[in-house]
């Protein structure tokens, strides 16, 4: 992960009581944890004008294979020239407050056509020591933010509705550095 997206991490957790209420890239937001057949699924469309399939996969497709594609420990890309997609897969340290750290291990999708690109973000995974006593356990993500949290299947996690936030503004930075990359910035 870059140094501007643990900044901006960062940031939204301090300002995370002036934002209560979730506000995404396309406006007001229903729900921190969108589901798609039973499980957690971040979705964007995103209409880009006057650019062809190849355009955007180039762009996008570069901004991958730079941001991802250098710590196979980390994250790695599969592009698919012929489909023009990627899939992204990449873990990050997920900051839930102060003193508490998750690690989010994740998979992107991307598609591009002509004018547009879909991007899904899915089989979410956190791993965390909800104890703090240096056990990490993994927890699929629905166990936690199904609901938008209200329907936490982990009891050692007392306030899910912080990892459904976290998550959430995480994705949305996420979906801004994609247009960006297919933009070609």
């Amino acid at each position: 992960m870059n140094k501007n997206m643990k900044r901006l991490i960062c940031l939204l957790f301090i300002l995370f009581p002036l934002i209560c209420l979730a506000q995404g890239n396309k406006g007001a937001v229903e729900s921190c944890a969108p589901m798609k057949k039973g499980k957690v699924c971040y979705e964007d469309v995103v209409e880009m004008k006057g650019f062809t399939q190849d355009e955007l996969y180039n762009n996008i497709n570069k901004w991958a294979k730079r941001e991802y594609g250098s710590d196979i420990f980390i994250s790695n890309t599969i592009a698919n020239r012929a489909k023009k997609t990627i899939m992204i897969n990449s873990k990050i340290e997920l900051l839930l407050g102060d003193d508490e750290k998750s690690i989010l291990k994740y998979k992107m999708y991307i598609s591009c056509h002509d004018n547009e690109y879909r991007v899904e973000v899915r089989d979410l995974t956190f791993f965390y020591d909800p104890e703090g006593r240096g056990r990490v356990k993994r927890y699929i993500a629905e166990s936690i933010l199904a609901n938008n949290g209200k329907g936490n299947k982990v009891p050692a996690i007392k306030i899910p509705e912080v990892f459904c936030n976290a998550t959430f503004f995480f994705v949305e930075g996420l979906f801004g550095d994609v247009l960006d990359a297919a933009k070609g910035q």
